[in-house]
């Protein structure tokens, strides 16, 4: 993109999980190109990482934030609360603020009319009742990768159709062209990826079970990789299961980079899960998945469970080992939903997600300060 000439200073907010960082990044990236003075506060040297690695033109502008975890893991950040309280002086510089998260909508409750501009790209395109929240609303400008989720911001009225645009998912232009071959053999690979919250989560209830029966098949290769928030009693659940169950079938993943940056939704064959977005990046390619209902969820008419309309359902760990055995061969009966309900997460865009995010914004901030 060429430089347009227009003087404006964006802000990177990434004071949440790296994670988060991977749907706002590049927009950034392709904003700096046009001209625009980008800079990222980031919290975590992981932060410092990701943007080195996929986007070391903004490399230079990092900003460390007043609390900032260095050689922890990656499934820790420091509070939002402090960053952003400490970080205010730093932010009144700044006409908009770009963030994937929510806990900055409170910038506006402190600053008022003095706030920055607040820009908003979700770090997903999930269908949990989450992404629907109603601090969404308190955003200037809201770029969402499909129509199910500006439909459903819309119909809910917590966003306008003016404030809220659909680009397409941003994540998927930062992917490499080549994914890494985790195992020696030609098996068919699992990525078991259970949700963090205990309350939606497989893990808790079928975890061990699932993990057991997968160190007995050896028609199967495994990749455990919960989402990297995992907390908690079932995260100590995840170590002790590590030192038990490791071998050379099995790949436990607490939070590397690649449990973060869609090397094993690339690279698996079939997916196990329950309630993460994670599913919409494994079905960029329609693939088969299995669903595990931990908690009895009356899901059919469920919109927080559309995405189980996509393989087959669960209700027990013995019941998930015989969908995962059979979804390969399942799979045709379910892949026109996949690639319905995909499409309507995911919007195909002419253009990159992130040159229409890019573009969107920059429209924005012209139109806002010229009105300055």
């Amino acid at each position: 993109m060429p430089d347009t000439g227009m003087t404006a200073r964006l802000l990177v907010l990434a004071i949440g999980e790296a994670h988060q960082l991977f749907h706002v990044l590049s927009p950034a990236l392709q904003l700096h190109r046009m001209g625009i003075q980008v800079n990222c506060m980031v919290s975590t040297h992981w932060h410092e990482q990701i943007i080195w690695s996929h986007a070391p033109e903004l490399g230079p502008g990092i900003i460390r934030s007043a609390v900032m975890f260095r050689n922890q893991p990656l499934h820790k950040c420091p509070p939002r609360l402090l960053n952003l309280l400490f970080g205010l002086k730093v932010m009144l510089d700044f006409d908009a603020i770009l963030t994937p998260e929510r806990t900055s909508t409170l910038l506006r409750r402190v600053l008022g009319k003095r706030c920055s501009k607040l820009i908003h790209i979700p770090h997903g395109a999930g269908d949990r009742a989450k992404s629907y929240d109603a601090r969404i609303g308190m955003f200037d400008l809201v770029l969402v990768a499909g129509t199910k989720d500006r439909d459903m911001l819309v119909h809910r009225g917590i966003v306008s159709g003016d404030t809220c645009h659909v680009v397409g998912y941003c994540k998927f232009d930062l992917l490499p062209a080549d994914v890494p071959d985790y195992f020696d053999n030609e098996l068919p690979t699992v990525l078991y990826n259970p949700h963090f919250d205990d309350r939606l989560s497989s893990w808790p209830a079928f975890g061990e079970a699932i993990i057991r029966a997968f160190s007995r098949n050896a028609g199967m290769n495994l990749i455990c990789a919960p989402h990297v928030r995992m907390r908690g009693r079932s995260r100590q659940l995840f170590d002790r299961l590590v030192s038990q169950y490791s071998s050379a079938s099995m790949l436990f993943d607490g939070g590397s980079p690649d449990s973060i940056n869609m090397n094993y939704t690339r690279y698996a064959d079939i997916y196990l899960g329950d309630v993460s977005s994670q599913v919409y990046e494994f079905l960029r390619m329609p693939k088969p998945c299995v669903f595990a209902n931990a908690h009895a969820v009356d899901w059919r008419a469920d919109e927080h469970y559309r995405h189980w309309h996509y393989g087959e359902v669960a209700n027990s760990a013995e019941d998930v080992m015989a969908r995962v055995a059979s979804a390969i061969a399942d799979h045709p009966d379910y892949a026109p939903a996949q690639t319905q309900g995909f499409g309507s997460a995911i919007e195909e865009t002419a253009s990159s997600p992130s040159q229409s995010a890019a573009s969107v914004i920059h429209d924005f901030l012209s139109r806002e300060l010229h009105k300055g």
